[in-house]
């Protein structure tokens, strides 16, 4: 129904084949999910994805719940031939298949987009790699790091005289999981209008440097190697943090009326008609006064009292917050960022939700990330194994069970 009503999940009734490890490829399956989509990861018996064991899990950690909810999981050894034929009937009535592997890989097991194409032609399969699935780098391992390095990410992060520094957090590998996931959907329109699949060519060096689409511009424009610029913007200014009384806070001026309201709500209207400091140029040219001239007046007050002054004058600025804070802070709250689920192995696990609201077809964390193997019994018997085969299959190592479960 529409208008008023409510539709279901978005992606409900889309099955997804997760084959992939560790962050960018099981993010873009974990949001489907939250969509609504069936998501099965498949994993290798005994120690499943390395983010199991992270910072000291046992099986389970924060961040494979973070990174995985919402999915059944399953243990299939590819490595053994039965196994990877259950892999592949899986992948047979799949709507979605995403993976990781080298390339090269996934075709010597056998579940490579044309093997599967050749059974299930509406199949979209999304490949995600370090550097793609051809060129001189194919073959290399690739890691969060080491696009951050190669796409000149590292190049514009840090302070002037410092080398190059990364971005905290998995960057690279969560472009390439929101690349690909926006990648999967529009393939999903083009098949429900044509019929047809296609293989997805994702990769973190192409993902990290379509982060940059503006520094990368400036650069063909004007020849100039970027300077790493700490906290300041080479083109604007104001725009940056500055210190207050007690702390931090980012100020962005984009035109001549929001710098007008600034100098007034800054308390030095005379910073306005000041020829040094009249015009974003000038202000470039003389950066180092300007700068200091700010700094002065902000001593005065703390960052709360200047937000409620700028916000007043409809001025875009925010605090500098230390990470425990961000989690304090009402219009996160407000916005219901963060959830707390119930996660067997774990415990209460609190996590980032979907970012998206959506008036129609809200996502949603519909389950926990699946113990190792919890739902090898349970999807192998929707695809017609047996429960004698299941015993036969775990007796071999082909497949495992989680613990306690049984066939």
């Amino acid at each position: 129904m529409v208008g008023d009503y409510i539709l279901g999940p978005v992606l409900a009734g889309i099955r997804v084949l997760d084959l992939s490890r560790v962050i960018a490829g099981p993010y873009c399956a974990t949001l489907m999910a939250d969509l609504g989509a069936d998501v099965v990861k498949l994993e290798r018996p005994g120690r499943g994805d390395d983010l199991r064991a992270w910072r000291g899990g046992h099986g389970m950690s924060a961040a494979f719940a973070a990174i995985n909810r919402g999915k059944r999981g399953i243990a299939v050894e590819l490595q053994h031939p039965e196994g990877a034929r259950l892999a592949f009937k899986l992948a047979r009535r799949a709507d979605v298949v995403i993976e990781n592997f080298l390339p090269g890989v996934a075709e010597r097991l056998g579940l490579g987009y044309p093997a599967l194409r050749a059974v299930n032609p509406a199949v979209v399969y999304a490949s995600v790699t370090g550097f793609g699935q051809t060129g001189p780098y194919a073959r290399r391992p690739g890691y969060n790091t080491i696009a951050q390095g190669m796409s000149g990410l590292m190049a514009l992060t840090g302070m002037p005289g410092h080398p190059p520094t990364r971005v905290a957090g998995s960057v690279s590998d969560l472009a390439a999981a929101l690349c690909a996931f926006g990648a999967v959907n529009a393939a999903l329109v083009h098949r429900f209008r044509t019929g047809a699949g296609q293989q997805l060519d994702v990769n973190l060096l192409a993902s990290t440097l379509s982060l940059l689409p503006d520094p990368v511009a400036q650069y063909f424009d004007t020849g100039q190697r970027p300077q790493r610029m700490g906290n300041r913007n080479a083109n604007l200014t104001p725009a940056e943090a500055y210190p207050t009384k007690d702390g931090m806070i980012q100020i962005v001026m984009m035109n001549a009326d929001q710098y007008d309201r600034f100098c007034k709500a800054l308390g030095d209207p005379a910073l306005a008609t000041d020829s040094r400091f009249a015009t974003n140029d000038a202000r470039l040219a003389h950066y180092d006064e300007f700068r200091k001239r700010v700094e002065q007046a902000l001593a005065g007050a703390t960052t709360a009292a200047w937000l409620e002054r700028f916000e007043r004058a409809s001025i875009a600025a925010g605090p500098v917050y230390e990470f425990d804070e961000v989690f304090a802070d009402a219009q996160v709250n407000h916005l219901g960022l963060v959830a707390a689920i119930e996660q067997p192995g774990y415990g209460t696990a609190r996590m980032l939700t979907y970012p998206v609201r959506a008036s129609g077809t809200p996502a949603a964390i519909r389950r926990p990330a699946p113990l190792l193997g919890e739902h090898t019994a349970e999807v192998l018997t929707e695809i017609g194994v047996t429960p004698s085969d299941i015993e036969r299959l775990a007796a071999a190592g082909t497949i495992a069970l989680a613990p306690g479960r049984e066939a």
